[in-house]
């Protein structure tokens, strides 16, 4: 049997699959339906209070910090297809096995293993797309794509959020959870069908492993607009802590019924996928510097509305806020990706999601804790108080950077949108 060298068409035509493949492998990695319950979960059935619940997860970004890094560079090195497998793979047994934790180990161990998903998951996911359109000439399109596969997979969260209530209602509180397991594995199948993009030099595979992690941290320490995104992505982050772990408690403190938190955090995920369709468009109207300006404003702006209004129509702040927190991922990876060589590139992203959890592990315990001894509002009024004092001199920081470098990059990369379809 003779082997038929694959033509270019066929490499091009396999090469652009990639992307339907990838909105795909994202939306089933996120539907999940333990999304509107996994807090109750914790709490009403595991008997874990509000600061018990932060505090457990503090192991969970231990873990990403010790192997975010190293997985990303395995992404660089060995590539960003098995990565994406193995990734999934762990995401269903971590979530399988949460919903299945009678005790207190197999909890944690859950969630370690969770640490293990995350941190070969970010950063990859956004060089496989970002490299592929690279592969194609259309990485000038990358805001925009990867906003789209956000907003697939914020849909998804959306989808799981509306069935994962009722279901949980009308069965158990881990069922939802146990499913999810298996919805995850799809994700695993979804994966094996990408294909790898093409590397931007032969020399990026020939980098050693060391050698790739080494030259990551030496690039942001020496630039100055990896820097101070990396930074920024990890500051933003605190507005999420409102949305994911205070949200469900403060339905049930004013009385919203198990089978309708779901329906009450629609809003917050529709706003998700607005904000990540919408990102692209954002940073033309807006630019860089005044969208990533807008950010801890309007985060800041609600944790003190929320902090000052007690009452359950203050949930319509966090919408607002979760379009904030959505909007900062393709946005600020797309900041990086323009400023990032390739053999470099899954490596210096996973830098977002290190200082991300270098973030979280102090804030939310904090934020926790003042919500289970003082009240949610106390909690809330802390979340604005650390986005204002990290955030706007992270901004002045910034400033600078943006004046002298911002604007060539956006030039440079407008052609390769204008030349690629729509």
């Amino acid at each position: 049997m003779s082997f038929v060298p694959e033509t270019e068409a066929t490499a091009q035509r396999r090469l652009e699959a990639n992307i339907w493949k990838y909105y795909l492998f994202q939306f089933l990695l996120n539907l999940q339906l333990w999304w509107p319950i996994w807090i109750i979960y914790l709490t009403e059935k595991r008997g874990l209070t509000l600061g018990q619940v932060t505090l457990i997860d503090v192991p969970f970004w231990l873990s990403i910090i010790l192997l975010q890094v190293p997985a990303a560079a395995m992404a660089d090195r060995w590539g960003r297809k098995p990565t994406l497998i193995a990734a999934s793979c762990f995401f269903s047994v971590a979530v399988t096995m949460f919903g299945l934790a009678a005790t207190f180990p197999l909890l944690l161990a859950s969630y370690l293993i969770w640490g293990v998903g995350f941190s070969l998951l970010f950063g990859t996911e956004s060089a496989f797309i970002y490299d592929t359109l690279k592969g194609l000439g259309r990485e000038g399109e990358y805001s925009r794509i990867y906003g789209r596969a956000w907003a697939l997979a914020t849909a998804a969260a959306l989808v799981g959020t509306l069935v994962g209530a009722p279901l949980a209602s009308a069965t158990s509180l881990s069922l939802p959870i146990v499913l999810s397991g298996g919805l995850a594995s799809l994700a695993a199948l979804a994966a094996l069908t990408l294909r790898e993009p093409p590397r931007e030099s032969s020399a990026a595979g020939q980098l050693s492993y060391g050698r790739i992690i080494g030259d990551s941290f030496a690039l942001a320490r020496r630039k100055p607009a990896v820097r101070y995104s990396v930074l920024f992505y990890g500051v933003i982050t605190i507005g999420s802590i409102g949305p994911i772990f205070f949200f469900q408690p403060f339905l049930r403190e004013h009385g919203v019924d198990l089978g309708q938190v779901g329906v009450w955090q629609t809003p917050m995920r529709i706003a998700g996928v607005f904000a990540a369709l919408a990102a692209h468009r954002i940073m033309l109207s807006l630019g860089e510097r005044w969208t990533f300006t807008l950010m801890p404003v309007v985060i800041f702006g609600s944790y003190a509305l929320l902090g000052t209004w007690n009452a359950v129509y203050a949930q319509a702040v966090f919408p607002l806020m979760n379009f904030m927190v959505v909007l900062s991922q393709p946005t600020v990876t797309d900041y990086l990706n323009r400023r990032v060589p390739t053999e470099q590139r899954a490596t210096v992203l996973s830098l977002t999601n290190l200082t991300r959890s270098l973030v979280l592990i102090p804030s939310a315990p904090l934020l926790g804790a003042l919500a289970d001894r003082a009240s949610l509002s106390a909690g809330f009024w802390a979340g604005g108080i650390l986005i204002a004092a990290l955030g706007f001199p992270l901004l002045a920081l910034w400033s600078p950077v943006f004046r002298e470098d911002e604007q060539p990059a956006v030039t440079e990369a407008e052609p390769a949108a204008v030349a690629g379809p729509d």
